[in-house]
């Protein structure tokens, strides 16, 4: 691959075909699942490499994920042309002085999300229009940053019951504000032209009806951090930007979940829960394919974690009555179960390989966004803007559209 031009000077289509280009050649790491298919082809085309997967220890894969860059500098070692990912996934890290925001104002907020809500208004252009928090919960930033700056607020929530209370709680606060309830997938409301809308951690469609929503009903400015990309997604992954769809990586749901599959903000209860429901659904995945005399993987409807408090033969039989499945008697559920722990550890070891990739999917995915709006008028800037240890779901848009 031709040496990339140096990352300050790479505009942002530049930086996406350049990121296309190196996920088309890394794709067979990246698109597999191990927890899907436990022997992905390239291990037989890459057999050191699975090896050195397989030989980790098995705290490793742990490890490795809480550390980005020393994952990345594992797979140069065995996968060389990995060399150019770095320099294509560094966005710039402003850090301006983060606002010192009244102790009183983060009631009620939790402490990470209240940190996370300081750092977002830090990066918050100043803007003399009214504020548009989109997709608001009880609008903890539309709120923050409107008594910040003495403006009007416009919340838009689905919620009646988070708009109540959104409202109450504006008003306690002196802050002018307007609560549209709205379900934004169903009826997307107008958008005020001289708005400065501010969407912190939007899932998926939410994001994506945003934008949308900009191609008919323009706005002064876009503070976005997008989140959960995959989430309300049927089908493959539709680009939104014209480049997009012309280099279309044609990603499927799980292509995509790859984005987020980080556990950085997660308590170590709710990780071993997670763990626990994995080897589970690994350990049924090895009954369903005998049962079916079908060698392939059956997707299985999400579930609670509180679902480990039932045990194993408990899940199994709540997937396999959604999936209309017959389960004889006799089985000898211990032997399911101890399947399931040892595929767990095999596709978490083999998973390092694919867990590389997350951070490209994701930039490749929110490039889209920002291309899109380019597409749309807007001049764009891209950056991160906090610490992955607060949420890895850094990413910073700001659009402004000229007057």
């Amino acid at each position: 691959m031709r040496q990339l031009p140096r990352r300050c000077c790479m505009s942002l289509s530049e930086r996406f075909a350049q990121l296309t280009a190196v996920l088309r050649q890394y794709e067979p790491f990246w698109r597999p699942s191990p927890f899907v298919y436990p022997t992905p082809a390239w291990c037989r085309d890459h057999a050191e490499l699975a090896d050195a997967c397989l030989r980790l220890p098995d705290t490793m894969p742990a490890e490795l994920d809480a550390e980005p860059a020393v994952l990345q500098q594992w797979l140069q070692v065995h996968l060389p042309g990995m060399q150019v990912l770095p320099d294509l996934l560094a966005l710039p890290a402003s850090a301006p002085a983060v606002p010192t925001l009244p102790a009183q104002w983060s009631v009620d907020i939790p402490g990470r999300k209240w940190q996370q809500i300081a750092a977002f208004a830090a990066h918050t252009p100043a803007h003399a229009g009214r504020l548009l928090d989109w997709c608001s919960g009880k609008s903890h930033l539309g709120r923050t940053l409107a008594q910040l700056r003495q403006q009007s607020l416009l919340a838009v929530e689905r919620d009646p019951v988070l708009c109540r209370e959104g409202y109450a709680q504006a008003r306690a606060a002196g802050v002018s504000a307007e609560f549209l309830c709205a379900d934004v997938l169903q009826a997307p409301p107008a958008l005020p032209r001289d708005a400065q809308v501010l969407a912190l951690h939007a899932c998926g469609d939410l994001h994506r009806t945003l934008l949308r929503q900009l191609a008919v009903h323009p706005v002064r400015q876009l503070v976005l951090a997008p989140c959960c990309y995959h989430l309300w997604l049927r089908g493959d992954y539709q680009p939104l930007s014209a480049l997009a769809q012309q280099q279309d990586l044609q990603l499927d749901r799980n292509s995509v979940q790859l984005a987020v599959q980080e556990a950085v903000t997660s308590s170590p209860r709710v990780r071993q829960q997670t763990a626990v429901l994995a080897a589970w659904r690994l350990g049924f995945d090895a009954l369903q394919r005998e049962l079916r005399g079908v060698d392939e993987y059956l997707n299985t409807p999400s579930l609670p974690q509180s679902v480990v408090a039932e045990g194993f033969e408990a899940v199994c039989r709540r997937i396999a009555e959604h999936k209309q499945l017959t389960i004889p008697a006799g089985i000898d559920w211990p032997h399911y179960q101890q399947r399931g722990e040892a595929r767990l550890q095999r596709a978490q070891k083999l998973q390092v390989v694919r867990h590389g990739f997350r951070r490209a999917m994701e930039l490749w995915l929110v490039l889209d966004l920002a291309l899109y709006l380019e597409q749309l008028g807007y001049a764009v800037t891209l950056q991160q803007f906090c610490d992955r240890q607060l949420t890895p779901r850094n990413m910073l848009l700001q659009a402004e559209r000229a007057r």
